[in-house]
C-alpha cells in the first residue's frame, strides 16, 4: 500500500475491512494503469486527435480505454488550495506574487506564512462528501502552485526564509512543504484516499514553473521568481543549477506518482523556456514510465499530453479542438478563495455543464476552500444545486457522448449513447405544449421518456419534424420533475439512414456564454 495511505490509516484507526478494501481497489486499479499501449493504438489514436502527433517514436500516450473512462465523467471539481488562501484580497491563487514583483520584503512575508499555515477545519471526507452531493465523479488538487509550496511532505529541498519573532528573516534550506507547517498532515495523501474511498476520480495538479525555487533562476518568459537571474541561461557557467531544478521537478512528480498509488490525471501547468523543452518533455515521459494510462494535460508538453483545458471559455466549435478537453472556469470569484468573490449563479453553472456535455468535453468548476479548510456555503449551494438535476438527469450526462448535432436552435442540446441507440434531447427552457426537433428521428412504434416522469410521452411526425407532446400537468412548474432544463429520452433510428440529410447547420448557433 502507498505510504500514504499507510499514513492515514494509523492516524485515523480505521476498520481493518476498510484498509483491505482499501488495498483491494488500489490493486485492481494498479493492473489497469500498469501497461503501455501497442504501437497500433497508438496510431489509431494520432490519426483522431491530430494534436498527438510528433511525439518521439519511443513515446505513446494513455491509451483508448483510459481516454473513455476520462471522458465518460464529465462533472467535476477544481480545487486551488494553499498559502495563497490567505491573502484573499491581493490576487488570484500564487498569482497573487505577481503584483509584489519588485517588493522583496512583501515576498519574504509571503514566502515565511507557512509559519502560520493551520488549517484546523479541513476534513478530506467532507470535501468529498460535498462532492457526491454535486454528483460530481473526480476532482483536481493543487499539489503545487506556481510559487513553490507542496501540499504533500515532498523529500526536496529549497533555499528560503523563516520569519524571527523580531520580524527579521533568516535564511534556511528546507522542503518549503505542509512539512514545515503548524498543521503538517499530507493534504495530498488524505485527499487521494478520501477520493478513492468515495469511489472519485483523482487529478493532481503541478506546476512546472517555481518563483520560490533559487535553482529556477531563469524565469524568463514569468519574471516574479525571488532569485530571478535575466544572465542565466543552460549555457551559463552553472549547468549544476541548471540540472538541479530539473531533476527537482521530476523527483516531485515521482513522489507523487509512486506515494499515492495509481492517478487518474496528472494536470501540469504552465511551459518552461525554449531551451528547456526537451527537458520538459522528458518530464512527461518519466510520467509515462510511471503510471502509464494516467491522463497528462498539455501544457508544457504540447503533443505529449493527452487533453487540455480550455480556461475561462467554452469552445464555440467543438469540432476545432484537436484532442480530448475539458472547460474549467473560475465559478467563485476566482479558482482560489476569495471572501467576497461574485460567485457565478448556479443556473449559469448547470448550463454551462450541459453545453460542454453537448459538444463532447468535460467541466470542472473552479472553487477553492478558505484558509480553515472549508468550502464556502455559496459554492456548496451551487453545486448541489447542480446534484439535484443531476439525480434526475443525470444519464443524459454522464457516459454520454456527442450527438451528430450538438445543439438546434439556443435552447436544445443533445447527448447519445455510446451504443448510439438513445438520443437525449436537453431543453434549457421548459419548451411549451410541444418540443419540436428537425434533428433527432424516433424509432416508429417506439416510446420517448422524460427523465424524471414515469409516463411515455405523446409524438408524432409533421414532415420532417419531430413533434413531442408535453404532458398538461408539466404545464404547472411546481409539478416538473426539475426547475430548469429538461431531458427526453429517444430510441433513435439508424443515423446512416437520416444523418446525411440532416442540414450543415440546422440553426443558428447558440448566444455567446458569458
Amino acid at each position: 500500500m502507498p505510504d500514504g495511505v499507510q499514513m492515514k490509516l494509523k492516524t485515523k484507526g480505521m476498520m481493518p475491512i476498510l484498509c483491505s478494501l482499501l488495498l483491494l481497489a488500489w490493486a485492481a486499479a494498479a493492473a489497469v494503469t500498469g501497461k503501455l499501449i501497442t504501437t497500433e493504438e497508438e496510431q489509431r489514436l494520432q490519426e483522431k486527435y491530430s494534436a498527438y502527433r510528433g511525439v518521439d517514436a519511443d513515446y505513446v500516450h494513455a491509451g483508448e480505454s483510459a481516454v473513455e473512462r476520462w471522458q465518460d465523467l464529465k462533472w467535476g471539481l477544481r480545487i486551488h488550495w494553499g498559502l495563497y488562501s490567505m491573502f484573499d484580497s491581493d490576487g488570484d491563487a500564487s498569482w497573487v506574487v505577481w503584483k509584489h514583483t519588485n517588493d522583496k520584503t512583501w515576498q519574504k512575508n509571503y514566502y515565511t506564512s507557512y509559519q502560520a499555515f493551520n488549517p484546523t477545519n479541513f476534513n478530506a471526507d467532507e470535501w468529498m462528501e460535498i462532492m457526491q452531493r454535486a454528483g460530481m465523479k473526480y476532482f483536481s488538487f493543487t499539489t503545487k502552485h506556481h510559487e513553490g509550496f507542496c501540499m504533500w511532505p515532498t523529500k526536496t529541498f529549497q533555499r528560503g526564509f523563516r520569519k524571527n519573532a523580531d520580524g527579521t528573516f533568516t535564511e534556511v534550506t528546507n522542503h518549503f512543504s505542509i512539512a514545515e507547517t503548524p498543521f503538517q498532515r499530507d493534504i495530498v495523501g488524505e485527499l487521494v484516499q478520501a477520493g478513492r474511498a468515495h469511489h472519485l476520480g483523482v487529478s493532481l495538479y503541478y506546476s512546472h514553473i517555481d518563483w520560490h525555487d533559487w535553482d529556477f533562476g531563469w524565469d524568463k518568459q514569468w519574471v516574479r521568481n525571488f532569485w530571478y537571474d535575466g544572465t542565466f541561461t543552460k549555457k551559463t557557467d552553472d549547468p549544476r543549477r541548471w540540472a538541479a531544478f530539473i531533476q527537482k521537478e521530476r523527483d516531485q512528480i515521482t513522489e507523487l506518482l509512486t506515494r499515492y498509488g495509481p492517478i487518474d490525471t496528472l494536470c501540469l501547468d504552465m511551459h518552461w523556456c525554449a531551451e528547456a523543452q526537451p527537458d520538459a518533455y522528458g518530464v512527461a515521459k518519466l510520467a509515462r514510465s510511471l503510471q502509464p494510462n494516467i491522463m497528462l494535460r498539455d501544457r508544457g508538453i504540447d503533443q505529449y499530453g493527452d487533453y487540455e483545458t480550455p480556461e475561462q471559455k467554452i469552445p464555440e466549435d467543438p469540432n476545432q479542438v484537436k484532442r480530448p478537453w475539458q472547460v474549467i472556469y473560475q465559478c467563485g470569484g476566482g479558482f482560489s478563495y476569495h471572501k467576497n468573490g461574485k460567485f457565478k449563479s448556479q443556473e449559469w453553472i448547470l448550463e454551462s455543464l450541459i453545453d460542454i456535455v453537448a459538444k463532447g468535453g468535460n467541466f470542472q468548476a473552479g472553487f477553492g476552500p478558505g484558509p480553515d479548510g472549508r468550502f464556502q456555503q455559496e459554492m456548496i449551494d451551487r453545486v448541489t444545486y447542480v446534484g439535484d438535476w443531476l439525480k434526475v438527469n443525470g444519464e443524459a450526462i454522464f457516459a454520454t457522448r456527442p450527438y451528430l448535432r450538438y445543439h438546434e436552435g439556443g435552447d436544445l442540446r443533445f447527448t447519445r449513447t455510446k451504443d448510439k441507440k438513445y438520443v437525449y434531447i436537453i431543453s434549457l427552457k421548459w419548451p411549451g405544449e410541444t418540443l419540436k426537433t428537425s434533428l433527432v428521428k424516433p424509432r416508429n412504434g417506439s416510446t420517448i421518456q422524460m427523465l424524471g416522469y414515469d409516463q411515455d410521452l405523446k409524438w408524432h411526425r409533421e414532415g420532417d419534424i419531430t413533434v413531442i407532446d408535453m404532458p398538461k400537468e408539466m404545464q404547472d412548474e411546481s409539478k416538473r420533475p426539475c426547475k430548469q432544463a429538461f431531458a427526453f429520452k429517444v430510441k433513435s433510428e439508424p443515423w446512416e439512414t437520416f444523418s446525411k440529410t440532416l442540414p450543415k447547420d440546422a440553426s443558428p448557433k447558440p448566444k455567446k456564454q458569458p
